[in-house]
């Protein structure tokens, strides 16, 4: 018999445990999770997130920025499709409510750069998507098994309109307006690190800096993860205590009082 395969090492973000299907679970033990303090180390994986960005940022190598969206990264294609959809109606009626909402040279700049994005990170095995909702991009990084969010915003103050009413980047805004890339690990806006247009350097030319980092902020955000994790399991087992602790002396109280009421019912017999 074949001795079975070897499990593949822990990419950068993952949980480095196989899911299976829980009926399994009488004849597979459950692993534990791995400890907070480590070792994090794997064949593709060094111990300190310093090493990891470096060799993530040389594995990347040269980006070269996406110049159109003919072939967008799969993260986008549903969000392009919506955007189609309203132009193909916009062309057939006189007017609709429901207009494009990245048509603007603004905001096919903040697409481009996340299509850049997600295909620099798709070249190390990682992924990332995107949607809209109620005019505005809503994407996240995918590294491994761990999610974080993005945001590409205008950068100081700029003209707005009122859309619907929401105020909007005045559609006229041109492509050079400056724009910042923010990564937001929690989706909270805490923690958060940004890198922005400034001078002649272009978010477009950093967007390999930007994957590397991202690739080392989603390994950082699930080594932080797990940590959070046995807080949470030692908070839960001292709950878990105290509810036995206090049940036991509801039972010794209750004890008590049916002894005494035993008592008190010889006397009276």
């Amino acid at each position: 018999m074949p001795a079975p395969p070897k499990a593949p090492p822990r990419r950068p973000g993952e949980l480095g445990r196989a899911s299976v299907d829980a009926r399994f679970k009488k004849v597979l033990p459950i692993a534990s999770p791995l400890p907070s303090n480590g070792p994090f180390a794997s064949a593709l994986v060094p111990e300190h997130l310093n090493e990891l960005h470096a060799q993530e940022l040389k594995a990347i190598g040269k980006v070269s920025a996406s110049q159109t969206l003919d072939r967008p990264h799969k993260g986008l294609v549903q969000l392009l499709k919506q955007e189609q959809r309203r132009r193909d109606k916009n062309a057939e009626r006189e007017w609709t409510w429901d207009e494009p909402k990245f048509d603007t040279p603004l905001g096919k700049r903040r697409l481009r750069i996340l299509n850049s994005l997600f295909l620099a990170l798709s070249k190390r095995g990682h992924d990332g998507d995107a949607y809209e909702h109620d005019g505005e991009i809503h994407a996240r990084a995918i590294i491994g098994d761990t999610h974080l969010g993005l945001d590409v915003q205008i950068v100081g103050s700029h003209r707005t309109v009122r859309q619907q009413g929401y105020l909007r980047p005045a559609p006229d805004l041109p492509a050079s307006t400056p724009l910042a890339l923010r990564l937001d690990p929690g989706f909270d806006r805490k923690n958060t690190v940004s890198w922005q247009d400034d001078g002649d350097s272009k978010l477009e030319s950093k967007i390999a800096e930007i994957a590397a980092a991202i690739i080392v902020g989603g390994e950082k955000k699930f080594r932080l993860g797990l940590r959070e994790a046995e807080e949470r399991a030692e908070r839960e087992r001292i709950e878990k205590e105290k509810r036995r602790q206090e049940r036991l002396a509801q039972l010794n109280r209750q004890r008590l009082q049916n002894l005494r009421t035993s008592g008190e019912l010889l006397r009276q017999a």
